[in-house]
Formats: C-alpha cells, sequence, structure tokens
C-alpha cells in the first residue's frame, strides 16, 4: 500500500488573534543628551561675553539722535563763522562741508563719528538747498518786476511839464545861512513859547 502523506494544519495559538507582520519594526534608538565639556563650555562662555560687549557698544535711537543732532550744531556754528570769515563763496563752503559729512557718515569706523558726519550732512545740505531756492525766487521776483515795469524807447526822454499847483524847487536858490537862520528863529519860537503869557 502506498503511503499518505500527511498535510499539516497551520495552527493559531488563539482564535482571534492577528497574524504577526511580515517583518518587524525596528525599535526607537534614543540618544542622550551627553554634558558639554570644558572647551565647548568655555567658547560657550566666551560667544556670550562678546553678544554682551557688542550690546553694551550699541548705540540706541535716542543716543544717535543726539549725536546727530550735535553734528549739525557744530556745523551751524562753524558754517556761520566760516561765511563771516568770508573765506569761500557760501555755497561752495555749505557744499564741502555737506560732502564732508557724508565721507563721515559714510567711511568713518567709530558710530560717533558716523553719527556726527550725518548730522553735519544733513544740515550743511538744507542750508545749501535753502541758498539755491532763495536764490531761483529771487531771480524770478526779479524778473517779475523788470516785466511790470513800462518800457521806453531808447531814443530821449521826454521831459514831463511841471504841474500847474507846484513849484519846482530849485536848491542852488537857497543862501547859504538858510539853515543857521531857520535853527535861529526855531530857537526863538521855543523861548517865547516856553516863557507864556506875562
Amino acid at each position: 500500500m502506498p503511503k499518505l502523506k500527511k498535510h499539516k494544519k497551520a495552527h493559531h495559538m488563539r482564535r482571534n488573534a492577528a497574524t504577526a507582520p511580515a517583518r518587524p519594526l525596528p525599535r526607537a534608538i534614543v540618544v542622550r543628551q551627553r554634558a558639554p565639556t570644558a572647551r565647548e563650555a568655555a567658547e560657550q562662555d566666551a560667544r556670550a561675553l562678546e553678544a554682551a560687549r557688542k550690546a553694551a557698544e550699541e548705540d540706541t535711537r535716542g543716543w544717535r539722535t543726539i549725536k546727530a543732532l550735535g553734528g549739525a550744531a557744530a556745523t551751524t556754528v562753524a558754517g556761520a563763522y566760516l561765511a563771516r570769515q568770508d573765506v569761500l563763496p557760501p555755497k561752495i563752503m555749505t557744499g564741502a562741508i555737506s560732502a564732508l559729512g557724508a565721507a563721515l557718515a559714510l567711511a568713518a569706523p567709530n558710530k560717533t563719528v558716523r553719527s556726527i558726519g550725518l548730522g553735519a550732512m544733513a544740515a550743511a545740505g538744507g542750508q545749501l538747498g535753502f541758498m539755491l531756492i532763495d536764490d531761483e525766487l529771487i531771480r524770478r521776483e526779479e524778473d517779475k518786476k523788470k516785466d511790470d515795469r513800462p518800457h521806453l524807447a531808447a531814443g530821449p526822454r521826454p521831459s514831463t511839464p511841471p504841474s500847474p499847483g507846484k513849484k519846482q524847487s530849485n536848491a542852488s536858490d537857497i543862501p547859504a545861512d538858510a539853515l543857521a537862520r531857520a535853527y535861529e528863529r526855531a530857537r526863538v519860537r521855543m523861548a517865547l513859547a516856553s516863557d507864556g503869557p506875562n
């Protein structure tokens, strides 16, 4: 008789149990933070010290404004003094001061000098602007006055006859001692007026 093969049946451990996953998931790896070394701690302290030094060096808005106003005031005083000395024409002088302030504001290594240069540039630039605008307005007024005047011919001017009610004065007809006599008459009148009626 031929031998029959036995088939084994898959047995579940429990009747309602789920099947196991095909490949198990790896377990999570936990890395603990290690304590900083002495070198790392020293570097961290140095960075904190540098940040504190920069913060102390940093100017606040108020101080920067005060420094800029100081630069503007110094520029105004220096510009007025130089204008009184008549060293250069005013427009050239204020332009040069403005350029100097701009150079300080852009290239100075110190923050205080940069703020002062900014103020100087602003003050001198404002003065230069006022000068240029004033010149233009004065020119326009002069041109307007020239346009308002009547234009006369280039020939000889017609003589105007004297008005009938007025007599022309002639300074050459006045005697040399006329002023002394008028003064003497006024003095006598005042003396009589101060004596009063007797």
